[in-house]
């Protein structure tokens, strides 16, 4: 089976943009915002990430044999401190999808707690009942926004080589994706744009 460019844009807009289209623009600006943060974040913040990441394991390790409280504090930190939570490039794999899925979920979380409202189940989904047509269908296409963003973080990350059982033209997706990144930033700043002189239009 072989996904093409469209497969993969066809399936994170019809998941993203749904949820857009359910939760109103004023959400999905938050989430897609989360979204562009933690990219950047693990784009050029790697190396600090799994720093941080062997440190805090070897930490947990320290206290797990007692850290100060134990017979001999400092034989028992010459014991961590060479240990490694991550170590090969797998390991790294999961640590940056771990982190960026972590941060998409609390992007959506932080953007229904600040925008409380009225909602109506719907599946594992939510309704919000409210919202006026404007809202759902910016919504709509900042969700298809943040489904293009996800899609153009992970797949290079989770196929970086051609599979067998299913083949993805990785390099061809992620130029056909970066090729449109500053359209994509347009559309978002638009976006803004429309959302603010909404705002202010049901302010007077």
């Amino acid at each position: 089976m072989t996904l093409t460019n469209l497969h993969v844009l066809l399936a994170g807009g019809a998941v993203f943009g749904l949820i857009g289209f359910l939760r109103g623009v004023a959400r999905e600006i938050i989430t897609t915002v989360g979204i562009i943060i933690a990219y950047a974040a693990l784009k050029w913040g790697e190396l600090s990430l799994i720093g941080w990441a062997n440190q805090l394991f070897r930490m947990a390790m320290f206290l797990l044999r007692g850290g100060m409280a134990a017979d001999d504090p400092t034989g028992a930190w010459g014991q961590v401190s060479s240990l490694s939570l991550v170590k090969t490039d797998g390991d790294k794999l999961i640590l940056k999808l771990f982190v960026f899925t972590f941060a998409v979920i609390l992007a959506y979380v932080v953007g229904n707690r600040c925008l409380s409202g009225k909602t109506v189940p719907f599946g594992p989904l939510a309704i919000y009942p409210d919202l006026p047509l404007l809202s759902r269908s910016l919504g709509l296409v900042s969700g298809l926004i943040e489904g293009y963003l996800i899609a153009y973080f992970v797949i290079p990350e989770i196929f970086p080589k051609t599979k067998t059982v299913i083949s993805i033209p990785t390099g061809d997706t992620v130029n056909f994706l970066g090729a449109y990144i500053p359209f994509v930033f347009v559309g978002f700043v638009a976006i803004l744009i429309a959302f603010g002189l909404r705002s202010a239009s049901l302010k007077k």
